[in-house]
């Protein structure tokens, strides 16, 4: 079958457009690109607790209740 070089697509183009986004997409995912949700995956939960004290979002005595429980 002959194939245009620059003309109209067909699916074998498509098809390897999402192989390779496919495998890009894989590639982004399994790297340790810092993110929200990657970041969220590892932290540690006290950690978590302190940054939320230092933003303002809990009081010492919450935090030192957090931290009692993480602890026991």
């Amino acid at each position: 079958m002959w194939h245009m070089p620059f003309g109209g697509m067909g699916w074998e183009m498509w098809f390897g457009f999402i192989v390779l986004a496919a495998v890009g997409y894989w590639i982004y995912s399994s790297t340790s690109l810092p993110g929200a949700y990657r970041s969220r995956r590892t932290e540690d939960p006290l950690e978590t607790a302190r940054m939320r004290l230092a933003r303002g979002e809990i009081s010492v005595e919450e935090f030192e209740e957090i931290k009692a429980r993480l602890l026991q």
